[in-house]
Protein backbone atom coordinates (compact mmCIF):
# COMPACT_ATOMS: atom_id res chain seq x y z
CA UNK A 1 0.00 0.00 0.00
CA UNK A 2 1.24 3.88 -1.08
CA UNK A 3 1.12 6.24 1.59
CA UNK A 4 -1.04 8.15 -0.90
CA UNK A 5 -3.74 5.12 -1.14
CA UNK A 6 -3.43 5.00 3.00
CA UNK A 7 -3.90 8.67 3.24
CA UNK A 8 -7.06 8.19 0.74
CA UNK A 9 -8.70 5.33 3.35
CA UNK A 10 -8.21 7.31 6.20
CA UNK A 11 -9.68 10.49 4.53
CA UNK A 12 -6.77 12.62 5.83
CA UNK A 13 -4.66 15.30 4.54
CA UNK A 14 -0.82 14.67 3.97
CA UNK A 15 -0.27 17.84 6.65
CA UNK A 16 -2.83 15.65 9.17
CA UNK A 17 -1.41 15.18 12.75
CA UNK A 18 -1.14 11.99 14.97
CA UNK A 19 -4.47 12.50 16.77
CA UNK A 20 -6.30 13.64 13.16
CA UNK A 21 -4.78 10.09 12.16
CA UNK A 22 -5.54 8.00 14.96
CA UNK A 23 -9.21 9.48 15.24
CA UNK A 24 -9.87 8.91 11.55
CA UNK A 25 -9.21 5.15 12.32
CA UNK A 26 -11.08 5.13 15.00
CA UNK A 27 -13.74 6.47 13.53
CA UNK A 28 -13.73 4.25 10.41
CA UNK A 29 -13.19 1.07 12.72
CA UNK A 30 -15.96 1.97 14.46
CA UNK A 31 -18.12 1.94 11.52
CA UNK A 32 -17.29 -1.27 10.42
CA UNK A 33 -16.29 -3.56 13.09
CA UNK A 34 -18.26 -6.26 11.35
CA UNK A 35 -16.04 -6.56 8.28
CA UNK A 36 -12.90 -7.62 9.48
CA UNK A 37 -11.05 -7.46 6.17
CA UNK A 38 -12.18 -4.06 5.86
CA UNK A 39 -10.66 -3.63 8.98
CA UNK A 40 -7.46 -5.14 8.24
CA UNK A 41 -6.81 -2.30 5.51
CA UNK A 42 -7.17 0.42 7.67
CA UNK A 43 -5.09 -0.59 9.92
CA UNK A 44 -2.77 -1.34 7.22
CA UNK A 45 -2.81 2.21 6.40
CA UNK A 46 -2.79 3.68 9.62
CA UNK A 47 0.66 1.02 10.22
CA UNK A 48 1.84 2.55 6.85
CA UNK A 49 1.31 6.53 7.94
CA UNK A 50 3.42 5.58 10.68
CA UNK A 51 6.35 4.20 9.46
CA UNK A 52 6.32 7.12 7.05
CA UNK A 53 6.78 9.36 10.65
CA UNK A 54 9.63 6.80 11.42
CA UNK A 55 11.15 6.71 8.73
CA UNK A 56 11.04 11.18 8.36
CA UNK A 57 12.01 11.07 12.08
CA UNK A 58 15.13 9.19 11.56
CA UNK A 59 15.90 10.87 8.86
CA UNK A 60 16.08 14.13 10.85
CA UNK A 61 12.77 15.61 9.23
CA UNK A 62 10.07 17.10 11.24
CA UNK A 63 7.22 15.04 12.23
CA UNK A 64 4.49 15.05 14.76
CA UNK A 65 5.82 14.73 18.06
CA UNK A 66 3.21 13.38 19.65
CA UNK A 67 3.45 9.70 18.06
CA UNK A 68 5.41 7.18 20.58
CA UNK A 69 7.84 5.21 19.06
CA UNK A 70 9.45 2.21 20.76
CA UNK A 71 13.48 4.16 19.58
CA UNK A 72 12.13 7.29 21.57
CA UNK A 73 11.42 8.02 25.60
CA UNK A 74 8.56 9.46 26.08
CA UNK A 75 8.69 13.38 26.83
CA UNK A 76 6.98 14.50 30.23
CA UNK A 77 4.17 17.11 29.21
CA UNK A 78 5.13 20.80 30.41
CA UNK A 79 5.04 20.70 34.00
CA UNK A 80 4.69 17.44 35.00
CA UNK A 81 8.36 16.96 35.86
CA UNK A 82 8.55 19.34 38.27
CA UNK A 83 5.65 18.46 40.13
CA UNK A 84 5.67 16.89 43.49
CA UNK A 85 5.74 13.16 43.49
CA UNK A 86 2.48 12.71 45.84
CA UNK A 87 0.99 14.84 42.91
CA UNK A 88 2.52 12.73 40.26
CA UNK A 89 0.96 9.44 42.00
CA UNK A 90 -1.84 10.92 42.50
CA UNK A 91 -2.98 12.52 38.95
CA UNK A 92 -1.63 8.85 37.83
CA UNK A 93 -4.01 7.05 40.12
CA UNK A 94 -6.76 8.91 38.93
CA UNK A 95 -9.65 7.64 36.60
CA UNK A 96 -10.15 10.84 34.61
CA UNK A 97 -6.91 11.81 32.51
CA UNK A 98 -5.71 15.61 31.07
CA UNK A 99 -4.43 15.45 27.83
CA UNK A 100 -3.66 18.34 25.96
CA UNK A 101 -5.97 19.35 22.70
CA UNK A 102 -4.91 19.73 19.23
CA UNK A 103 -5.53 23.06 17.67
CA UNK A 104 -8.40 22.00 15.21
CA UNK A 105 -10.80 21.02 18.63
CA UNK A 106 -9.24 23.97 20.46
CA UNK A 107 -10.20 26.13 17.52
CA UNK A 108 -13.86 24.74 17.35
CA UNK A 109 -15.03 24.75 21.11
CA UNK A 110 -13.65 27.91 21.68
CA UNK A 111 -15.94 29.20 19.27
CA UNK A 112 -18.57 27.25 20.53
CA UNK A 113 -18.25 27.90 24.17
CA UNK A 114 -17.01 31.54 23.20
CA UNK A 115 -21.00 32.25 21.40
CA UNK A 116 -22.98 30.49 24.40
CA UNK A 117 -20.75 32.98 26.47
CA UNK A 118 -21.50 35.80 24.06
CA UNK A 119 -25.41 34.64 23.77
CA UNK A 120 -25.35 34.80 27.78
CA UNK A 121 -24.74 37.81 28.36
CA UNK A 122 -26.47 39.61 25.53
CA UNK A 123 -29.80 38.17 26.90
CA UNK A 124 -28.74 39.58 30.13
CA UNK A 125 -27.85 42.89 28.92
CA UNK A 126 -31.38 43.00 27.01
CA UNK A 127 -33.35 42.37 30.21
CA UNK A 128 -31.47 45.14 31.27
CA UNK A 129 -33.30 47.07 29.02
CA UNK A 130 -36.40 49.52 29.17
CA UNK A 131 -38.01 46.39 27.41
CA UNK A 132 -37.31 43.13 28.99
CA UNK A 133 -36.68 39.64 27.35
CA UNK A 134 -40.31 38.11 27.13
CA UNK A 135 -39.01 34.82 26.60
CA UNK A 136 -37.94 31.56 27.95
CA UNK A 137 -34.98 30.71 30.41
CA UNK A 138 -32.60 31.83 27.84
CA UNK A 139 -29.71 30.61 30.38
CA UNK A 140 -30.86 27.48 31.41
CA UNK A 141 -31.38 26.99 27.48
CA UNK A 142 -27.98 27.79 27.10
CA UNK A 143 -26.42 25.80 29.67
CA UNK A 144 -28.41 22.67 28.64
CA UNK A 145 -26.53 23.08 25.56
CA UNK A 146 -23.17 23.45 26.73
CA UNK A 147 -24.37 20.26 28.83
CA UNK A 148 -25.29 18.80 25.45
CA UNK A 149 -22.36 20.01 23.45
CA UNK A 150 -19.55 18.77 26.09
CA UNK A 151 -21.04 15.58 25.32
CA UNK A 152 -20.90 15.41 21.90
CA UNK A 153 -16.83 16.75 21.93
CA UNK A 154 -15.93 14.26 24.60
CA UNK A 155 -17.67 11.07 22.83
CA UNK A 156 -16.78 12.38 19.30
CA UNK A 157 -12.80 11.52 21.06
CA UNK A 158 -14.24 7.81 21.49
CA UNK A 159 -15.01 8.63 25.42
CA UNK A 160 -17.92 6.05 26.26
CA UNK A 161 -21.24 8.47 27.22
CA UNK A 162 -21.07 7.28 30.85
CA UNK A 163 -18.00 8.23 31.49
CA UNK A 164 -18.57 11.38 29.44
CA UNK A 165 -21.69 12.08 31.73
CA UNK A 166 -19.97 12.06 35.24
CA UNK A 167 -16.87 14.36 33.43
CA UNK A 168 -19.51 16.96 32.47
CA UNK A 169 -21.70 16.56 35.79
CA UNK A 170 -18.33 17.70 37.67
CA UNK A 171 -17.71 20.39 35.89
CA UNK A 172 -21.15 21.70 36.05
CA UNK A 173 -20.89 21.69 39.67
CA UNK A 174 -17.57 22.81 40.14
CA UNK A 175 -18.07 25.91 37.98
CA UNK A 176 -21.42 26.59 40.37
CA UNK A 177 -19.45 26.64 43.09
CA UNK A 178 -16.87 28.71 41.97
CA UNK A 179 -19.64 31.20 40.11
CA UNK A 180 -21.41 31.32 43.43
CA UNK A 181 -17.83 32.07 44.84
CA UNK A 182 -17.49 34.80 42.35
CA UNK A 183 -21.16 36.54 42.77
CA UNK A 184 -20.66 36.38 46.50
CA UNK A 185 -17.87 38.58 45.98
CA UNK A 186 -18.91 40.60 43.26
CA UNK A 187 -22.71 41.15 44.71
CA UNK A 188 -23.92 42.05 40.96
CA UNK A 189 -27.36 42.59 42.21
CA UNK A 190 -26.42 45.03 44.30
CA UNK A 191 -23.54 47.02 41.94
CA UNK A 192 -23.59 45.55 38.44
CA UNK A 193 -20.59 44.72 36.74
CA UNK A 194 -19.96 45.41 33.08
CA UNK A 195 -23.79 45.90 32.79
CA UNK A 196 -24.67 42.50 34.53
CA UNK A 197 -27.07 42.50 37.37
CA UNK A 198 -28.37 38.74 37.32
CA UNK A 199 -26.65 36.73 40.00
CA UNK A 200 -27.49 33.70 37.68
CA UNK A 201 -25.81 35.51 35.04
CA UNK A 202 -22.61 35.40 36.54
CA UNK A 203 -22.92 32.21 37.49
CA UNK A 204 -23.87 30.51 34.43
CA UNK A 205 -20.64 32.48 32.59
CA UNK A 206 -18.87 30.66 34.86
CA UNK A 207 -20.63 27.27 34.50
CA UNK A 208 -19.81 28.12 30.57
CA UNK A 209 -16.30 28.50 30.87
CA UNK A 210 -15.91 25.21 33.18
CA UNK A 211 -17.68 22.90 30.72
CA UNK A 212 -15.49 24.31 28.01
CA UNK A 213 -12.67 23.14 30.75
CA UNK A 214 -13.30 19.95 31.42
CA UNK A 215 -14.56 18.99 27.94
CA UNK A 216 -11.47 19.93 26.33
CA UNK A 217 -8.88 18.77 28.54
CA UNK A 218 -10.61 16.04 30.47
CA UNK A 219 -10.63 11.84 29.27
Amino acid sequence: MSVENALNLLGVSESASFDDILRAKNSIVASIKDNQEAIAQVEAAYDMLLMRSLTQRRAGKVVDRSIRFADVKPVNPLGVRSMPQWVQTTTKNLPVSVETPSTGDLGLQAGVYGALMVLTYVNETSTSSAIPYAGPDVVGLILASSFGASLYFMTRRNLKLGKATLITIGGLVAGAVVGSAVENWLQVDIVPFLGIHSPATVVGEIILFSQFLVSLYLR
